[in-house]
């Protein structure tokens, strides 16, 4: 490992967003010690320590440049001001979640409009942005935004809420981990596709080359195949915990 050229710093992420955040799961999350790993690899190798704050005070605060980054986010126009984005480190897509009454396997504008469907749950501190050009351009809704996801999905189920837009699994992951035996659906077809990133404000002057030391470690672990193995990790250590 190299020898530390910068002070201990912190990163700070939030919770309740799984499988890459959450403290309920293996080192609270896939992604949590992915992003430790990374960093053990840089060039320059950052000394880090991960915090865990609600997401809207990460996310001020690391816009300040308080702290190295945060993660995980997806890009959005207004993000992309204050902050440079490292290569994706997930590939994900962002899926509709409704109650469990309707047969259709897929949703449509048309299905939409025929169920009146116009109030969306987005957590406080998730980008709104992202769903603009996919579904907020559609037609007149309503974004609601409670403290975290298993409040949407319990407003779901109790009818004061229509749509949750979110990552598949993230939303899978939350219905067994947070709030199970809910009668909820999932349609087959997604809403949009994005990337999971860590972030860093453009604030501190040693932005790009966090960004780039990252990406250049991000690059070399999955060439190698070692990024797979951690994922395989993650996923051995929580089938071990739930036997």
């Amino acid at each position: 490992m190299a020898s530390a050229a910068h002070g201990t710093e912190t990163i700070t992420t939030g919770d309740l967003y799984p499988p890459y955040v959450d403290k309920s799961l293996p080192e609270n999350g896939l992604m949590v010690p992915i992003i430790k790993k990374i960093f053990d690899k840089t060039e320059n190798y950052y000394d880090n320590e991960i915090i865990y704050q609600p997401w809207v005070r990460g996310y001020e605060q690391t816009k300040q440049g308080i702290h190295l980054g945060t993660f995980p986010y997806v890009w959005d126009k207004e993000r992309d001001k204050d902050f440079y984005y490292s290569e994706a480190v997930f590939d994900i897509g962002s899926y509709l979640f409704v109650r469990d009454e309707v047969e259709e396997e897929e949703w449509s504008v048309e299905l939409l409009k025929q169920k009146n469907w116009t109030r969306i749950c987005r957590p406080n501190g998730y980008s709104v942005e992202e769903l603009r050009e996919p579904l907020l351009s559609l037609m007149d809704f309503t974004v609601y935004s409670p403290s975290d996801l298993p409040d949407c999905f319990r407003l779901l189920e109790k009818g004061r809420m229509d749509i949750i837009p979110i990552e598949k699994l993230t939303g899978e992951y939350t219905l067994f981990s947070h709030v199970g035996g809910l009668k909820v659906k999932v349609f087959k077809n997604s809403v949009f596709k994005a990337g999971l990133y860590f972030i860093v404000s453009k604030q501190r002057k040693d932005a790009k080359q966090i960004i780039q030391q990252f990406n250049d470690a991000l690059k070399a672990a999955k060439e190698s195949g070692e990024f797979d193995l951690w994922i395989k990790d993650f996923y051995d250590r929580l089938a071990v915990e739930r036997q």
